[in-house]
């Protein structure tokens, strides 16, 4: 729901789906990013929308990947981020928790590679999210060592 350049929950769109009597009854689940002014948006889409919640993927990736400092974070993303999707809000409001997506690293990516690798597509490495926390645990990409594989299994 964009209004001019800013994010709106009242915006006609959030309205228009309510009022259908298809769509009001479908479960819908946004991802709460926007390019512009104020595009993310996380925790605050209207009633009747779940979103994707980046902070318990990002999360649990720093978490799987052994970095230190982050099992209280995990925990709370885990239990459903009740400091962004509050427990008086449920069912209408929830969190869609999630590793992988359909844009982004595979489970198999966040093993096998420590960077990007998105030279072939024309955009030189630059489009995809940067931050994926991933490790290769020695080799980036496939590999046949035998102590390598064992690891990312």
């Amino acid at each position: 729901g964009r209004q001019g350049d800013d994010y709106n929950p009242e915006a006609a769109f959030f309205k228009a789906v309510a009022q259908d009597p298809i769509l009001r009854e479908t479960k819908l689940i946004a991802e709460p990013w926007d390019i512009g002014p104020n595009g993310y948006q996380v925790g605050n889409f209207p009633f009747g929308w779940n979103e994707c919640n980046d902070k318990l993927r990002d999360i649990s990736r720093s978490f799987w990947r052994g970095d230190q400092g982050y099992l209280k974070e995990f925990a709370t993303r885990l239990m459903g981020s009740r400091d962004i999707y509050s427990a008086a809000n449920w069912p209408y409001k929830l969190t869609v928790n999630y590793i992988t997506y359909h844009d982004g690293f595979t489970l198999q990516d966040l093993v096998s590679y420590k960077h990007k690798h998105n030279e072939a597509n024309g955009e030189e490495n630059r489009d995809g999210h940067g931050d994926n926390r991933s490790e290769n645990y020695g080799v980036e990409g496939e590999t046949e060592n035998i102590m390598i594989i064992a690891t990312r299994e």
